[in-house]
């Protein structure tokens, strides 16, 4: 005799060659939904994952994740928080002087921003990919390095000079000589000037130890605590990257919030197409039923019947959608093809997360065990002195 008895007769109805082919139909349909939804969740999350990466890594290397500063963004040295430096989430932290400028040449003016660089920033001067930057711009040549679009804008080249324009209380002018062309593929070559350090304070009127603040990134910016680090800088304000990126981000949480959720949507069409052919077999087998209560099979095993075979269902379905996702993830080039029609040509890596495939499927057949009660408890409430009285 088959051990255990429920088991035995859940996967005898999940399949045999005596099924009519309309039942067979709608079993390799229930698996086809799950396999597709679980297929397409574990794809889509996996992109997702890939774009937060591909924007952490793209935008967020090159703009501070927090700003740290005072009103007047003019801040002695001295008053840095250093407090600060205790905190296992900052990465790195240094001081910077900027300032919005207007940019004039002998056809064109525009707006853009000048950045001051020095020794110190020798962490973050390697994004702009120029070397021997610092030799570039040496202090008193009032030398600059401008971002290729914004180059393009002007139409200037290398040699080229430019006028930048301080408006302030009396609007200062200062003439630069371009040196170099910096290309990121980054927002940022569309607005700024590179210029030494030096040269920045004399051309803003910096005192010795002044700054505009400074700059701090973190080892997980999308997992800011903001509040946290508010209350160590106070007195100084404090900015973080969401002022200048949040809205970019909030989009992309959402249309990866929304994908799941449509997808979610034809993972509980599965699993109502389940709850359907289930509800069929305890209409249709109510004789069965009635002859396994007689025999004995207790009311907790009649619906371990029906649990086994939703659960066999949802776990061949999650399996094959679970499978043939990693398979495309893992040759990536299918994928990448597909994300470069959607999104432009654009390289946006596919991120696979093991934690997310076990969630993900850990639902889908938590959900189809959850869907299999009603049918049972149908089942278990036969009588079968009522159903067997008349055979």
């Amino acid at each position: 005799m088959y051990h255990p008895i429920y088991i035995f007769i859940g996967l005898r109805y999940l399949w045999n060659s005596h099924l009519p082919k309309f039942k067979k139909f709608l079993i390799l349909l229930s698996i086809m939904g799950i396999s597709i939804s679980v297929f397409s969740l574990i794809i889509i999350i996996s992109i997702m994952n890939g774009c937060e990466k591909n924007f952490e890594k793209n935008i967020l290397s090159f703009i501070p994740h927090l700003i740290i500063t005072n009103k007047n963004k003019y801040v002695n040295k001295s008053e840095f928080p250093k407090n600060i430096l205790k905190l296992n989430s900052i990465k790195k932290i240094s001081d910077f002087i900027n300032k919005d400028i207007l940019i004039k040449n002998k056809n064109n003016i525009t707006t853009g921003q000048i950045v001051g660089i020095d020794i110190n920033n020798d962490k973050n001067i390697g994004n702009y990919h120029i070397k021997n930057i610092l030799d570039l711009l040496k202090p008193d040549k009032y030398n600059a390095i401008i971002g290729k679009e914004l180059a393009k804008k002007l139409d200037i080249h290398i040699g080229d000079e430019i006028k930048i324009i301080l408006l302030s209380k009396n609007i200062k002018e200062q003439v630069f000589k371009i040196i170099s062309i910096f290309s990121t593929q980054n927002e940022i070559d569309y607005y700024q000037i590179l210029i030494n350090k030096k040269d920045s304070m004399h051309f803003l009127n910096y005192s010795k130890n002044y700054i505009t603040g400074w700059r701090v990134w973190l080892k997980k910016p999308l997992s800011l605590n903001f509040q946290e680090i508010k209350k160590i800088v106070h007195p100084l304000i404090l900015y973080d990257w969401t002022l200048q990126k949040g809205n970019f981000f909030k989009a992309i949480r959402i249309e990866k919030y929304m994908m799941i959720f449509l997808f979610i949507l034809v993972l509980l069409v599965a699993i109502f197409n389940i709850f359907i052919t289930l509800s069929i077999y305890t209409i249709e087998k109510t004789n069965t039923i009635a002859i396994l209560k007689s025999q004995g099979l207790s009311d907790w095993k009649i619906m371990l019947i029906f649990i086994t075979l939703g659960s066999s269902i949802s776990i061949i379905g999650s399996t094959i959608g679970t499978i043939v996702s990693i398979v495309l993830i893992i040759e990536n080039n299918c994928l990448q093809s597909f994300i470069q029609v959607v999104f432009n040509s654009m390289n946006i890596p596919i991120i696979m997360m093991p934690f997310q495939i076990f969630f993900i499927n850990i639902i889908s057949i938590f959900i189809t065990i959850f869907a299999t009660f009603y049918p049972a408890w149908n089942a278990i409430k036969i009588q079968p002195s009522r159903i067997l009285s008349n055979e």
